[in-house]
């Protein structure tokens, strides 16, 4: 028997892990399905997954920040006079741009997939696809749609619409222009192979958005430095084919390459194409000066100057040719202020002969870029795209610089211009004391040094030019080409078994959490000590067949010894002035249903078996079973001595339990059964059994349905509260813990009905071997305890 007083039931209990372990382990039918069910879908998850792969490539960038240069050391430096040192930040968001990408979908015809049916699933064929289809101009209404394709024989082709039963039909490796648009359908090294193993079965091609394509393989591209001091570039890109991602990655560094050149070399060809205009200017001034030079001396018979005269005009050649390089620098200066306050992007790049300013240079690029960017974004989304503000603000603020630093050049420029206008006027002075002849002569041969200078310097850029773009590399260099990983990298077979086997024990750790969060009904004594003090007298064991009387002369089983304990903890209820007399006991639960009846009815059997004369009243009016359960007639009981119909000894009837045991039935049901127990008779009835019986037993109604038990509360000596697990509501219990402190019932305890074994809670009568141990080897038991488990 278990006691709690008021001070153990109001403090906190600490948590029971013990308890709490075998909770969860009563419930291992649960983790082993839940377990069995994530590693299944994880199964069939990784067989019908596609394999991703990682695909890999290294790319040398020459970044003299970091000390790298280009192959050839400081001859190429030299011979590059056009070129400027790349960042390697700067590079990796060029190859993330969506217009090489688009480049490479282009090159590659990616727009364009290639599957086949599979057994399980669809197969992409990239790699062994007998045919490569060409696009050269492809109807965008087409785009997401997919089409058959098969051939006929060796020589053609048939692509047909599967919903619209369009069909198109013609010549392999032949251009041809269709309602899909103008494309080419190439034969493969293994398009004879193909047809011998596949005559029946058609290729399904899908047509893309080839923006869409770019930005899904952009997505899949990784690029990241191969260490923080390096200028080695690793790229990364995940696909379901390998040789797809090889093809991707080559083609990406080679489009980039060919870009990086073409920059490069507009520059350097807008340079030659301004030599030669001023060349051939300057070609045809100097011819005019020569002839002159050579006039003048045959009419006036001059073979050579004078020592003096030939000193001033070195002077006034030396200082001319500086004048005419200023004043070439001057005409580029002004050219670039040109372009920088073009807004439009078809102005030509610049030349920046004689600029020998690195900042201004990549800034030119720049600019010519973001032009170029800001005009695509203009007519493709319009000017209300948000990306053209920050677009347009780092224009401006590029434009900025190049006209500060433009305006720095002018400015020095301008001032070595005067200085040497300023010796100029210095010569001039002393030319002017040279006989006038001579005088003549020097002016006209300084006319002429003049354009042969210009023409030598601008010989010289050109040849300059010409060298530097002939010598024009690319700044990269392939470390590592495209190569795939043997093992997949998704996916990972391990790591998704390992989330799934955790998965199957988190899941069914919420599901016993949650549902043990949600009862409402009592499930152990623990339940019952959380919610009242009440003194719990003994519990009673589950059985599914058990006989209306389990407690007989004999019977060793399980729950007999069970109300032969709970018979052993009733008598230390009565003290000692209640012996010599009949005790009487009230049964009461909250509700039907909760075993309230055979609780009473075996607990007399006992009472009987050991001895002592016990009878049992049948005071549930409402719904009697005690003479049900005993087989006894119910004709004539207490409901028609209440009203005076029959006498004491008229109503009591022997049972064939035991000699000793004796019940009165219930009667004829009656219309008011609360009124008829608050007469003096049922007063009169108690005595009389105190002076006749030792044990005297009262079933009553449930307390939750009528006021019957209260009513007869008042003739016990003790009472019994049946509480029965996975039935009896835990509200019911708290409303116990109400009674027990009105003290509305005398010696009030509780009995646990209804327990069943192997739950979980602590609970084992498996000391007891017996018919039930036998028939629990079943299957049909074991499937049914199985079940319970749940």
């Amino acid at each position: 028997m278990t006691n709690i007083d008021s001070q153990d039931f109001d403090s906190e209990e600490s948590i029971n892990f013990r308890e709490i372990f075998h909770k969860y382990v009563y419930r291992w039918p649960v983790f082993l399905l839940g377990i069995i069910s994530c590693l299944t879908v994880a199964f069939f998850y990784i067989r019908y997954t596609p394999l991703v792969y990682a695909v890999n490539s290294t790319l040398l960038i020459k970044d003299e920040k970091k000390g790298v240069s280009p192959a050839g050391g400081d001859l190429l430096k030299e011979l590059d006079i056009f070129g400027a040192s790349k960042v390697v930040d700067n590079e990796i968001e060029v190859f993330k741009s969506k217009t090489l990408m688009r480049r490479v979908v282009s090159r590659l015809n990616l727009m364009i997939s290639y599957h086949v049916e599979g057994r399980i699933m669809e197969n992409d064929i990239y790699a062994s696809k007998p045919v490569t289809i060409v696009v050269a101009e492809l109807d965008s209404i087409w785009y997401g749609k997919r089409l058959d394709l098969s051939f006929p024989n060796q020589n053609t082709y048939l692509i047909e619409d599967p919903i619209s039963g369009k069909k198109v039909k013609g010549l392999l490796d032949s251009l041809q222009r269709t309602t899909y648009g103008v494309f080419k359908v190439e034969k493969n090294k293994n398009f004879n192979t193909w047809t011998k193993k596949n005559t029946n079965s058609a290729i399904q091609i899908d047509i893309h958005d080839p923006n869409v394509v770019a930005n899904k393989y952009l997505n899949d591209l990784t690029l990241a430095l191969v260490s923080k001091q390096s200028s080695v570039l690793g790229l990364t890109i995940a696909t379901t084919v390998p040789q797809r991602g090889i093809d991707i990655l080559n083609n990406l560094v080679q489009v980039y390459n060919e870009s990086a050149l073409a920059d490069k070399n507009r520059t350097i060809q807008n340079t030659m194409d301004f030599i030669d205009i001023r060349i051939k200017l300057i070609n045809g001034e100097l011819k005019e000066v020569e002839k002159d030079v050579e006039n003048y001396k045959s009419e006036r018979g001059i073979t050579t100057m004078s020592n003096d005269a030939n000193m001033f005009l070195e002077n006034v050649k030396t200082n001319d040719a500086q004048l005419s390089e200023i004043n070439l620098k001057i005409s580029v200066v002004q050219d670039i202020q040109r372009y920088v306050n073009s807004p439009s992007v078809q102005e030509k790049l610049p030349s920046t002969m004689g600029i020998n300013d690195p900042v201004l240079l990549g800034q030119i690029t720049q600019l010519g870029e973001l032009q170029l960017q800001k005009d695509k974004l203009l007519a493709t989304t319009g000017a209300n795209n948000p990306i053209l503000d920050p677009l347009i603000s780092q224009i401006e603020t590029t434009r900025a610089g190049i006209k500060s630093s433009i305006d720095n050049i002018s400015k020095s420029l301008n001032n070595n211009k005067k200085t040497l206008l300023g010796n100029e006027a210095q010569i001039q002075s002393n030319i002017r004391a040279v006989p006038g002849q001579e005088r003549q002569l020097i002016s006209i041969e300084r006319q002429k040094s003049i354009k042969e200078t210009i023409y030598l310097y601008l010989l010289q850029k050109k040849e300059e030019a010409q060298l530097s773009y002939a010598a024009s590399v690319a700044d990269t260099r392939i470390v590592d080409p495209a190569i795939a990983q043997k093992e997949p990298i998704k996916p990972r077979k391990q790591l998704i078994f390992l989330g799934a086997f955790l998965l199957g024990i988190l899941l069914p750790v919420g599901y016993i959490y949650s549902k043990e969060a949600l009862k409402t009904r009592i499930e152990n004594t623990k339940d019952v000590t959380k919610l009242t003090a009440t003194p719990i007298l003994g519990e009673i064991l589950y059985e599914d067949d058990a006989d209306a009387i389990v407690v007989k002369a004999n019977s060793r089983n399980a729950i007999a010894e069970q109300f032969r304990a709970l018979r052993t903890n009733m008598q230390f209820l009565h003290g000692k002035n209640e012996t010599g007399k009949g005790i009487v006991t009230l049964v009461t639960s909250s509700m039907s249903g909760e075993g309230k009846t055979f609780v009473a009815c075996n607990i007399a059997a006992a009472m009987a078996i050991s001895g002592k004369k016990t009878v049992l009243l049948e005071l549930d009016l409402r719904k009697p079973k005690v003479s049900k359960y005993l087989q006894l007639s119910n004709q004539t009981g207490l409901s028609n001595y209440l009203i005076g119909k029959a006498g004491i000894n008229d109503i009591i009837q022997p049972t064939q339990v035991s000699e000793n045991l004796y019940i009165i039935g219930s009667g004829p049901i009656p219309p008011n059964p609360s009124e008829l127990l608050l007469q003096l008779e049922i007063e009169n009835l108690v005595t009389y059994l105190r002076s006749n019986f030792d044990e005297i037993l009262i079933d009553t109604p449930p307390i939750g349905l009528v006021t019957d038990a209260q009513i007869l509360a008042r003739l016990a000596n003790a009472s019994l509260y049946l509480v029965r697990q996975d039935v009896t509501f835990k509200d019911q219990v708290s409303q116990l813990e109400n009674l027990r402190k009105q003290q509305k019932f005398p010696k009030l305890n509780v009995v646990l009905n209804g327990v069943k074994q192997s739950r979980g809670y602590g609970y084992g009568y498996g000391y007891y071997a017996d018919d039930h141990t036998k028939r629990k080897g079943s299957f049909k038991t074991l499937r049914k305890n199985i079940s319970k488990r749940f």
